[in-house]
């Protein structure tokens, strides 16, 4: 080789070795302050975060939950789910109001931890219901989501949904929850609030009682007379022209400008529409569908369906119709008007105004 090949290879081994140098001095100081940060903190790391972060108390409306930097625990209670099994739209269920839910409060001056305490984690995933656990220290005395079951609070409060959709939850069902809890906590050194069982019941009959009575689903159908069928070539470029998407259930959606749902379209048969087959493809007629309790303006929402009924229905050759093929006139509308005017004002009364998180919570 020669002197000038051997000064090269010197010259590169050199800049590997600083290189190498290098990222280990910068390796220490990062471990370093990273050590000397959690020595401060002393306690866990979640908590270190909400240390830098405004803590937004839960009786603000406006709070969002506040949630590590790590990938999400699957055990975690604070959750996204699906409004329903084919929905696109998700429901962020933070937040989960009084109003519809009992709450069992533990406190332990020695701090407690949902993976540690006794079976509490497996108590909390039998659980029937929607339910959510807040925490908070002494330093942080406003509750915030556990997102992260190793955390480490000083008090914790179980928040449980009384009722939903799928019904309300039963004094028996109440009395095993609180019981599990308590069986759990309890020998921990923990102090768990007493709930009555058979009050909360008869809140979550309530409730249910009140969600029959309001939630409920209005429908307008097009279709065409004597059972002539209609073109799905049509449906499918008016869908789009009127800015419609078709989601994977195989319905039409109308959304406003941020995105949310207000109406859709269901084939009047409920057969699902599937984009590629309905160019050569007739069927018997369209129902369009409001979900009452799921949108904030009702009655603006209604004559927005309505509207848009009419247009499919002068573009077809159609009529408007309810369920049982009558033509709706003018006034059947208004009294459609009437009836919803009467659901929101016992939405009103009840402080569960269409529309809110509260609504979807309890309507879903």
């Amino acid at each position: 080789m020669s002197d000038l090949q051997f000064y090269l290879l010197g010259l590169g081994a050199f800049i590997i070795i600083g290189v190498l140098v290098a990222n280990r001095v910068q390796e220490r100081r990062f471990k370093s302050k990273l050590n000397h940060q959690s020595e401060e903190a002393g306690q866990d790391p979640l908590l270190e975060q909400i240390n830098n972060i405004d803590v937004v108390p839960m009786s603000d409306p406006k709070a969002k939950s506040i949630v590590s930097h790590q990938e999400p625990n699957p055990e975690a209670s604070s959750r996204v789910v699906k409004i329903d099994e084919g929905s696109e739209e998700t429901l962020d269920l933070e937040l989960l109001d009084s109003k519809i839910t009992f709450q069992v409060v533990i406190t332990a001056t020695e701090g407690l931890c949902i993976s540690t305490t006794g079976r509490l984690q497996e108590v909390l995933e039998t659980i029937p219901k929607r339910h959510q656990i807040w925490g908070s220290t002494r330093k942080h005395k406003e509750p915030v989501i556990v997102s992260n079951p190793d955390s480490i609070f000083e008090k914790l409060i179980i928040a449980v949904q009384l009722t939903d959709r799928n019904g309300p939850l039963t004094q028996e069902q109440i009395e095993v929850i609180t019981n599990d809890i308590n069986a759990e906590t309890v020998p921990t050194g923990a102090i768990a609030t007493q709930i009555k069982p058979e009050v909360e019941a008869e809140r979550a009959r309530v409730l249910k009682d009140f969600s029959d009575e309001v939630d409920l689903l209005f429908g307008l159908t097009v279709e065409r007379p004597r059972g002539s069928l209609m073109s799905g070539a049509e449906v499918l470029s008016l869908s789009g022209a009127l800015g419609m998407r078709l989601n994977r259930r195989g319905v039409f959606i109308m959304s406003d400008e941020s995105g949310a749902e207000l109406f859709t379209i269901e084939n009047r048969d409920s057969t699902p529409f599937i984009e590629q087959e309905m160019t050569g493809k007739e069927i018997p007629g369209i129902t369009f569908l409001l979900d009452v309790t799921m949108v904030e303006d009702g009655i603006k929402t209604f004559n927005k369906m309505a509207g848009v009924a009419k247009q499919f229905a002068d573009a077809m050759n159609a009529t408007i119709c309810d369920d049982n093929s009558l033509v709706v006139t003018d006034s059947g509308l208004d009294l459609i008007r009437k009836q919803l005017g009467q659901i929101f004002k016992l939405m009103d009364e009840q402080e569960i105004r269409p529309g809110t998180l509260v609504a979807k919570q309890l309507f879903s």
